[in-house]
């Protein structure tokens, strides 16, 4: 038999730039730093009130200038009463029970569990929303975003409605492509399952799916709890050796040429100027593995996708968006250790909000 499921589809709706995803603070604050020449001492902040803050991520440096863009930006508002209902058949994950191992390090922003390299093509998605059918994606990472306020941490919001944090646990890249670093700045060569993540014990305004058939079953990701209380205990202090000293030493003019802002590099212009050398190679090795189902939701049903983009510079809009309706739930210890990362300035990773209220269309 075969099942045909009913997903919700945002197309041609206004949504908004929201609160979200933020952490205070990171690196020395801006040290008045409002552009930079070298990508390998450029520095974004979460912090609206510094001229490295959101609103001006796109001057911030020229790969940067997709942030300016209001074309598929995201996080957005998901509105569902513009949204549209379209029948998909079920995603599909292949080897979707295999732990694979993974590496976790804290990149000053949030603490990432990366796939390893050797184990990145172990776990695939396809029948992806949008997408051709055969088209096959690779598992890459899982990292978890936090709110300074308990109940406002997810970058996304249904509704205006957010929850203490979200998951970006799915990170997929097109197989096609070698890594997916090498992947993130091609068109539509992304795929980022989001979930919605509340707090064991604690209650929270918002606990239904706003869908027709009934509220959510909210699952207690016990595994997924327990990676979080040991693994984030580990990389809780940042590297001060991570800093390069350029940053202190090579600091450019405070007047930014950049005008840019809301084009996207060309290729070249990327592969040549915007490859990033590796920054904080203090890693552990996640010897229990790591797979989607410590984070899936009971209900995988029930989405909302549209084409987006990245939600942190160079914000490459290259992302098919997947945004579960239903959350899961992990334990207040699992939520205190996350809150206890230190950024790179050594503050722990607090919540402040992405972008100005901007009001647009986003279009498939």
């Amino acid at each position: 038999m075969i099942c045909v499921f009913v997903f919700a589809t945002v197309a041609s709706v206004f949504v908004y730039f929201v609160d979200g995803d933020g952490y205070l603070q990171i690196r020395p604050p801006s040290a008045d730093q409002c552009c930079y020449e070298d990508i390998n001492i450029a520095h974004f902040s979460y912090e609206r009130n510094l001229c490295e803050g959101p609103d001006v991520w796109c001057r911030v440096h020229p790969c940067w200038t997709t942030c300016g863009s209001q074309r598929r930006q995201s996080p957005i508002n998901i509105n569902t009463t513009e949204t549209f209902y379209k029948r998909y058949s079920r995603l599909e994950f292949d080897n979707i029970d295999t732990r694979v191992l993974a590496n976790i390090k804290n990149n000053g922003h949030c603490p990432d569990f990366n796939v390893d390299e050797e184990f990145d093509d172990e776990i695939t998605l396809c029948n992806v929303p949008e997408k051709p059918k055969e088209m096959e994606y690779n598992f890459a990472q899982l990292h978890i975003h936090i709110g300074r306020d308990e109940n406002k941490g997810s970058e996304h919001c249904i509704d205006n409605k957010f929850n203490p944090m979200a998951d970006h646990m799915m990170v997929f890249y097109d197989s096609d492509y070698d890594s997916v670093g090498e992947a993130k700045p091609q068109k539509n060569r992304l795929v980022v399952l989001s979930v919605m993540i509340e707090v064991y014990g604690k209650s929270h305004e918002k606990n239904e799916c706003g869908v027709i058939d009934g509220t959510c079953k909210v699952r207690f990701a016990k595994k997924l709890s327990k990676l979080m209380e040991k693994y984030y205990e580990k990389v809780r202090p940042y590297p001060t050796e991570s800093i390069p000293a350029a940053f202190f030493d090579n600091l450019s003019s405070n007047s930014c040429p950049n005008n840019n802002c809301g084009q996207t590099p060309s290729p070249d212009f990327i592969q040549q100027k915007c490859e990033k050398e590796q920054q904080n190679d203090r890693t552990f090795r996640v010897t229990e593995g790591i797979t989607p189902l410590d984070v899936l939701p009971y209900d995988r049903d029930r989405f909302y996708t549209y084409a987006g983009s990245l939600t942190t510079p160079p914000c490459y809009e290259t992302v098919q968006w997947v945004v579960y309706k239903c959350p899961i739930k992990v334990s207040s210890q699992a939520f205190r250790m996350l809150q206890l990362v230190q950024d790179s300035n050594h503050y722990p990773l607090t919540h402040l909000g992405v972008r100005r209220p901007i009001q647009y269309r986003v279009k498939l």
